[in-house]
């Protein structure tokens, strides 16, 4: 086999996959401690925000999940393999350490849900708009979450953690390996101005999920993987590629928001 990166398989329990992972862990991917917490896939807050109902409560059947392995209501907003990635975060990593990063997340989504009836039309996005003046750490910050989620993605499918993604959720100002990059899918905008145009005012904003991911190999060795996740239009993605250097989101004030199709792959 050449050197070249060969995609291999959309990541699940795929046998692909067999001859990459590693033995079966008990212990914390971060830090090494016992493992003993389950780390949403997507975010606690988020699911009650699209959980929500008229009269302020939250209800797990007033969200719809489909994937591979399933495809109706949700049963619980807290609990279960449907909403969290495996125990494989101790509980210090999984609150203390990285608060930081959600309160990030939660401020872009913010952000996001407010202004979703007009990024649709920017090409480029500030990040002073969105965290005002420290922009670059709160960005970083937001990478971060998404590299805390890349990792429990990895170690759910007993999948190598990159040693330089573990040192920037560690403090590290870069990830050379990992390109943190935000992305807008036309056909979703379409879907979007559809759903206002019915009379539902919130449209695109309640759809979140999980991109489907790829698992990249040379000679027989793991050295890539592609996560993405959307809310609404929007794609946050996290790509690693071994032994590269690829800048990311929070390395510029002003970045590009480049239009992707769902057939596309983010280069």
């Amino acid at each position: 086999m050449s050197d070249e990166r060969r995609r291999i398989s959309a990541l699940g329990l795929n046998p692909d996959l067999e001859h990459l992972q590693l033995p079966a862990s008990t212990l914390c991917w971060w830090c090494g401690d016992a493992a003993t917490t389950e780390e949403h896939r997507i975010k606690a807050s988020t699911l009650r925000r699209v959980a929500r109902l008229d009269d302020g409560t939250h209800a797990p059947r007033n969200v719809y999940k489909k994937s591979s392995d399933y495809a109706g209501p949700l049963r619980s907003l807290n609990k279960g393999t449907q909403v969290r990635w495996r125990k494989n975060l101790c509980g210090d990593c999984n609150s203390s350490k990285s608060q930081p990063f959600d309160r990030s997340h939660d401020a872009f989504e913010t952000f996001l849900v407010d202004h979703i009836n007009v990024l649709s039309s920017w090409e480029h996005l500030d990040w002073q708009l969105v965290y005002g003046a420290d922009w670059q750490e709160q960005s970083r910050n937001l990478a971060r979450y998404f590299g805390k989620q890349l990792g429990c993605m990895l170690a759910s499918h007993q999948l190598r953690v990159p040693t330089e993604l573990i040192q920037f959720l560690d403090g590290s100002d870069r990830c050379p390996s990992v390109s943190f990059m935000l992305c807008i899918n036309p056909r979703a905008i379409a879907l979007h101005e559809r759903m206002l145009a019915d009379g539902d005012e919130h449209g695109l904003s309640g759809f979140v999920g999980l991109l489907d991911s790829s698992a990249y190999q040379t000679d027989g060795i793991f050295t890539g993987i592609d996560y993405g996740y959307h809310i609404g239009y929007l794609w946050f993605v996290a790509r690693w590629r071994a032994g590269s250097d690829i800048s990311s989101w929070f390395e510029y004030q002003v970045i590009d928001l480049p239009r992707l199709s769902s057939e596309e792959t983010p280069n």
